[in-house]
């Protein structure tokens, strides 16, 4: 279901793990149509520091109300409130459950995802999992893209 979403190329591999329990409850009124329940399910995504496979177990409310594209239309651009975050636009006719669901799937995701707090990551130099061995870069200095700088200095004559 969200591999159709997730493009190609994505360096982060998000894919589920197994079915995605959703349970949506549609009331439909004069303006809008509000929609709660939950959506639940267990994610692979890779860790944005060493790329390993980390598991997130996804289990988020949700409080959307859906009112047609017409009923938004405003002549001026104005800041929305709080409580118009939870709004989405649909056309009036068809509501394209999947799209909502997995939407909602990732806006759930955290910004940065780690398969530990100290993750070490991946060494720019020699590509090794800081995590499960040591760099094999064979410069061992500093490690500062602007070390070599310092040759260019030249030392101050004391005469």
């Amino acid at each position: 279901m969200v591999d159709r979403f997730v493009p190609a190329d994505d360096p982060f591999g998000l894919k589920l793990l197994g079915p995605v329990n959703v349970a949506l409850f549609f009331d439909k009124r004069l303006d809008h149509i509000k929609i709660t329940g939950t959506i639940k399910g267990v994610l692979e995504v890779a860790c944005h520091r060493c790329l390993n496979p980390v598991s997130l177990t996804h289990d988020e409310k949700v409080d959307i109300y859906l009112v047609t594209e017409g009923q938004s239309e405003r002549e001026e651009e104005k800041e929305l409130e709080a409580d118009e975050l939870f709004y989405e636009f649909y056309d009036g006719e068809v509501i394209e459950v999947d799209v909502l669901v997995v939407e909602q799937i990732f806006l759930a995701l955290p910004v940065k995802v780690l398969c530990r707090e100290d993750c070490r990551g991946i060494c720019p130099g020699c590509g090794v999992n800081l995590n499960e061995e040591a760099c094999r870069c064979k410069s061992r200095g500093s490690r500062s893209p602007f070390a070599k700088l310092r040759l260019l200095k030249k030392p101050e004559s004391k005469d």
